[in-house]
């Protein structure tokens, strides 16, 4: 493990820091990112615009190959942070991890109930098959209760199946295999431009949801508080810029999505960044209904509270000593 990761913090420094010889003196935080999307904006932004260093960190992103990957390595502390989804960061606290969120960095549910041209009214996917990635992940999660919402039954009025992640099951949507799926936003964007319907927009439609977050240990922040607060600091700024500067923002999505279609560009800009609070404190009713979830197959659920899982007080440290205000001017 310790190996792969040494690899990997070489390849992705030289992607994301190109002087990284010169922040040699600073203290090193590494973060783990499941996947370069736009979701992780506020820390790839944190790097290009330089407020890590501002705050006297040398901030390396590693792309690790999954969650459980980066929970292993965060818990083995061969990375310091990770952006990691709140459903993950629940159970693997759950199993025992020393596992806590700090911030939220997307809260909401990034995903859209896609069908085939056909579909034009949830009622029509009665008899029909959906698409979700895995059983127990996100997609399955906010697809059986968006169905249950508008009183489809999930295995009774519509066929759940297992078709892959999202390249997956565009594809198997367009083809006819099945008649609907939920798609994170680029893909989503994607499909309409071939013609397919979105039917829900759960980004919009008032779900508590804790999709994606900044998780570390209680152990680091009882050992390196002082760097913790540091680092969402340098988060916190480089959000701000990315809200008010979008030419900025549209850089760093170029540059680390390695994309050049300006519509692709623009989409993921307005679709993530307005939606970013200044002060990204973790959306606690989005981890009970995550809990609430959880809850419905693993029994230690239910005896948990959302606030078992959160650390707020870095954050609101941050907030009283006057650092939003000075970076905003207001």
């Amino acid at each position: 493990m310790r190996a792969r990761v040494i690899l990997e913090v070489f390849f992705i420094s030289f992607l994301l820091c190109p002087d990284g010889a010169s922040a040699q003196s600073y203290p090193t935080i590494y973060v783990g990112l499941v996947s370069i999307t736009p979701s992780n904006t506020p820390i790839l932004a944190g790097v290009d615009g330089g407020y890590f260093k501002k705050q006297g960190l040398d901030v390396k992103a590693l792309v690790l190959s999954g969650s459980s990957t980066a929970l292993s390595a965060m818990l083995a502390g061969e990375v310091q942070m990770i952006s990691i989804a709140g459903s993950g960061l629940i159970n693997a606290h759950l199993a025992g991890g020393d596992a806590i969120m700090v911030a939220g960095t997307v809260n909401f549910a990034p995903y859209e109930l896609i069908v085939a041209k056909e579909i034009k009214r949830l009622e029509d996917l009665r008899g029909k098959k959906m698409g979700i990635a895995r059983f127990g992940g996100s997609a399955d999660f906010l697809a059986r209760w968006g169905l249950e919402k508008n009183g489809l039954r999930p295995g009774k009025d519509i066929t759940i199946l297992q078709t892959g992640g999202n390249p997956e099951r565009l594809a198997a949507v367009s083809q006819g295999a099945i008649q609907a799926t939920l798609l994170e936003q680029a893909f989503a964007h994607q499909s309409k431009k071939m013609g397919l319907r979105s039917l829900l927009d759960y980004s919009t439609i008032g779900l508590d949801y804790q999709h994606q977050g900044i998780g570390t240990t209680k152990t680091y922040i009882e050992k390196h508080r002082e760097v913790a607060v540091r680092f969402l600091k340098g988060m916190v700024e480089a959000t701000y810029r990315l809200k008010n500067d979008r030419a900025f923002g549209f850089k760093v999505i170029e540059r680390h999505l390695r994309i050049s279609d300006a519509d692709v560009i623009q989409s993921a800009y307005d679709y993530y960044v307005p939606k970013i609070d200044p002060v990204p404190y973790v959306n606690v009713k989005g981890m009970k209904f995550l809990l609430d979830t959880i809850a419905e197959t693993n029994p230690k659920a239910k005896k948990a509270k959302p606030e078992d899982f959160v650390d707020t007080s870095l954050l609101k440290e941050i907030e009283s000593s006057g650092f939003v205000k000075q970076i905003s001017g207001k």
